[in-house]
């Protein structure tokens, strides 16, 4: 079985007693290469050919081979790795590596494509006792010592730095080098745990305006529902205003009516008196012909007695007749009033019947109009006090529970970030002086002493020193550039790897002078590390084989 564990770094002085050896590839099919196979030993060893070789694509080849190769997404599908490095040829977009590690011999098998015949896959397998690790669980990131595609691109893996104007590769220099200032080595990721700070605090900024937002919501459903019962309250107080109108309009009538019966009921006690004036005229004026003729035979029967005077009684029936006569007269003029009178209102007996009945009517039309009234009082006043009720529920409304939650883990978070920012600061100065330090001696070996140091210092930019003048980035020839590019890129392996990986040099030296070449040469045949050199020219080998 084999064991996997993790080793300790050369840079801290604790020389690393294990280190990774690429001893073969086998490309099956990967961009213009096809069906071959190339071996290597360990220590420096140069690969050279014309350019359109294929060493750019060996190159790529071990990177793919060692962390996969993603496809990307939409557009940038078209320019990514995987389409780049497709197979010209057609066939199986494949590859083998075989590498030593740990003491142990692995093999390690990928698939590239993507199709149902040609689908992706991984296999890494121990050859000292057959037994298969899982790349997917994470077995082959743990034999390369935490080494990542980023962190390959940025160390061991060297490329041409392409030619640019002096501040911007200042820049670029002075960013590289703060970047791993602020990571301080692969066990603590500083600007790793910062970012994922910083995302969770984003998370959790969101998690917060949702919340808001569903108070924010409540709140404005609260008022909506103000605004609807106001408008309700409105329309309610429209209605009863006609209702109240239709009221008052009716009780004036009904009021008017009642006058106009009871004036009419005065009328018809009047017409009764006058009728039983002319009955008693009609009675008077027949006792008075009653009289007068009693008074007439009276004087007749006297006259024929002749022993009393007979002429006071036939005048005093004379006028008791006349008398009579003229009641009478009187009577039957008033009961011939009454008479046409009484047949005028007959005819008007009818009409009020039916206002009787229209009385009855509006009374009732009151009654409900007098409840419609109340009614609608009751429901404004209801409505009234529910917005009350509803407003100072908005004013009420506090932060909940979660959102009180999710605020303090926000500060949390903030804290956090502080803290893990403030110790990166202050580990950049620890960080910043050990890279300086080992920086410039490379820089110093591999310029034959003609520089002492190289001062990487964020902020401040990057400048070497002679030994009298402190140098800056712009007044420095390409060549010497690159040997900074190249002192950064050492240093920063040796502190980050947790052990020796392979350095890959892919035409770096194009800007080197022989001079400058051979002490580069020097230095790597120096170091206790595989050094794969690939070039188009041949000065590399040539120089090696001078030193060997």
């Amino acid at each position: 079985m084999c064991a996997l564990w993790r080793r300790g770094s050369a840079f801290d002085g604790k020389q690393g007693i294990e280190k990774m050896v690429i001893r073969e590839l086998y490309v099956k099919n990967f961009g213009k290469l096809s069906e071959k196979h190339f071996y290597f030993r360990d220590g420096v060893q140069v690969i050279s050919g014309e350019n359109e070789f294929g060493k750019t694509t060996l190159h790529a080849f071990v990177k793919a081979m060692l962390f996969g190769l993603a496809r990307g997404r939409g557009r940038a599908a078209a320019k990514d790795d995987f389409t780049k490095y497709e197979p010209r040829s057609g066939g199986r977009y494949a590859g083998v590596m075989r590498f030593d590690c740990g003491g142990r011999h692995f093999r390690l098998e990928r698939t590239f494509g993507t199709g149902v015949k040609n689908s992706k896959s991984a296999a890494l397998i121990c050859e000292d006792d057959g037994e298969e690790l899982s790349v997917e669980h994470g077995d082959l990131e743990m034999l390369l010592g935490g080494l990542t595609a980023e962190l390959f691109d940025s160390t061991v893996s060297v490329g041409q730095l392409k030619s640019r104007p002096g501040e911007a590769l200042s820049d670029a220099l002075e960013n590289y080098a703060a970047n791993y200032y602020e990571t301080g080595g692969t066990e603590l990721d500083l600007s790793g745990a910062v970012q994922i700070l910083r995302e969770k605090r984003k998370k959790t900024d969101r998690f917060i305006r949702e919340e808001a937002d569903k108070e924010e919501r409540k709140i404005q459903k609260m008022l909506q529902e103000c605004e609807y019962l106001e408008q309700d309250m409105d329309e309610i107080q429209r209605e009863y205003e006609e209702r109240k109108q239709e009221w008052e309009l009716l009780e004036k009538t009904i009021k008017n009516q009642e006058k106009e019966k009871e004036s009419d009921l005065n009328k018809r006690s009047d017409e009764g008196t006058k009728e039983s004036r002319s009955k008693y005229f009609i009675a008077a004026g027949l006792g008075g012909l009653f009289t007068g003729a009693a008074g007439l035979l009276w004087s007749r029967f006297m006259a024929e007695q002749s022993a009393v005077p007979s002429a006071p009684f036939a005048w005093i029936g004379v006028f008791a007749f006349v008398i009579g006569v003229c009641a009478l007269a009187a009577g039957g003029y008033e009961a011939g009033k009454k008479s046409g009178k009484r047949k005028k209102e007959d005819a008007r007996d009818v009409p009020y019947n039916n206002s009787d009945k229209d009385d009855e009517r509006k009374k009732k039309q009151k009654q409900q109009l007098e409840w419609q009234i109340e009614h609608l009082r009751l429901e404004w006043k209801e409505k009234e006090l529910r917005c009350q009720n509803v407003r100072e529920q908005c004013g009420d409304v506090k932060e909940s529970d979660a959102g009180k939650r999710l605020r303090e883990q926000r500060e949390a978070l903030v804290m956090a970030e502080e803290i893990l920012v403030r110790t990166a600061k202050e580990t950049s100065d620890v960080i910043s002086h050990k890279i300086n330090a080992r920086a410039s001696e490379i820089f110093s070996e591999i310029t034959d002493g003609k520089y002492r140091s190289v001062n990487i210092q964020k902020g401040a930019g990057i400048s070497a020193w002679n030994g009298m003048d402190r140098i800056s980035v712009d007044r420095l020839s390409e060549g010497t550039l690159e040997q900074i590019y190249f002192s950064i890129r050492m240093a920063a392996s040796e502190m980050l790897l947790e052990e020796p990986m392979p350095v890959i040099l892919d035409d770096a030296f194009a800007f080197y002078d022989d001079k400058r070449l051979e002490s580069v040469i020097k230095w790597l045949s120096r170091q206790k590390k595989q050094v794969i050199i690939l070039s188009c020219h041949s000065r590399e080998a040539k120089l090696l084989e001078h030193l060997v």
